[in-house]
């Protein structure tokens, strides 16, 4: 299976130590825990603390890993907006029922983290006992179940910061899932990036259809130079397979590089293909821009 260019390893590291990324120490906390450390960052920058959550048993493992936005009244609606879709991300729920202003509802990062990691951990001691049930005494296997979610700060820009969303899951059977999601933010407003940045158009000789495919074909030759375009219909699902590729469900992650186009399992190939991703750099981008998009990478 190729592997995502976000660092899935990264991931089963917060899994096992459930710390940040720039901690002094990597040694495992205890069940059940709870830390927070902020990471210090340039002024010019989007500083974040990590919150992390998580339970081990004889059963599985439950991990909630969360970088949130450190409170800046500079950056305040952008914090707002990451803290609004970070909620989104682990269900929408935090909130109801409470009173008062929600921005500020949300800056209590702690009580977030607390609210939906009890939700995980509820969900999964369910889901879990349900599973094991199905085995008899001594017939029961002996699975490692898990279910992590990690969301952090991945890279950032002058103008954009970008956000990522993991979460590994394995509940038995012949492998496990992952879900990787992103999300880009202008950091003047705090406003969500999405596919509207590229242009319209009803010409077929301007669009970045080419490009996508050149992407693609870039991911499936994994470094083969024999690999040629007609051959992505072996690979392809769906639409995806004939002459049109979907733009991915998740939205356009903004990195150093240029913007990179995310799909996750099934969206466009089997389970085998891993999730199929590609960068466009800036510059063969510019001509299928937006104005708005444009002035992001200036």
């Amino acid at each position: 299976m190729k592997k995502s260019i976000f660092c899935i390893a990264s991931l089963l590291t917060l899994l096992c130590t459930c710390g940040p990324k720039e901690a002094k120490s990597n040694v495992a906390t205890p069940s059940g825990s709870k830390a927070a450390t902020t990471q210090l960052a340039p002024a010019d920058t989007l500083a974040v603390t990590m919150f992390t959550r998580h339970k081990i048993d004889s059963m599985a493992t439950s991990a909630l890993n969360v970088e949130f936005p450190v409170a800046n009244k500079k950056k305040a609606p952008l914090v707002t907006s990451i803290n609004e879709w970070i909620s989104e991300q682990l269900g929408g729920t935090y909130g109801n029922g409470l009173q008062g202003d929600y921005d500020k509802l949300l800056s209590d990062t702690a009580a977030v983290m607390d609210h939906y990691f009890a939700g995980i951990e509820k969900y999964n001691a369910t889901n879990w006992h349900d599973i094991m049930d199905n085995f008899e005494g001594s017939e029961r296997p002996e699975l490692e179940l898990y279910d992590s979610i990690a969301i952090t700060k991945w890279q950032e820009g002058q103008q954009w910061v970008t956000m990522q969303y993991v979460n590994n899951v394995y509940l038995g059977g012949a492998h496990g899932s992952y879900l990787i999601f992103g999300q880009t933010f202008r950091k003047s407003d705090g406003r969500r990036i999405g596919w509207e940045i590229i242009r319209k158009s009803d010409d077929p000789e301007d669009n970045i259809q080419s490009l996508m495919r050149k992407g693609l074909v870039e991911y499936f030759g994994d470094g083969n130079p024999d690999f040629k375009e007609e051959e992505l219909g072996d690979y392809l699902q769906g639409e995806a397979s004939a002459y049109y590729i979907p733009m991915p469900q998740c939205p356009p992650l903004f990195t150093k590089e240029g913007v990179m186009f995310l799909y996750n399992q099934y969206e466009i190939a089997a389970y085998a293909a891993g999730l199929p991703q590609f960068v466009i750099s800036y510059k063969d981008l510019m001509p299928y821009l937006t104005e708005t998009a444009k002035r992001l990478i200036k």
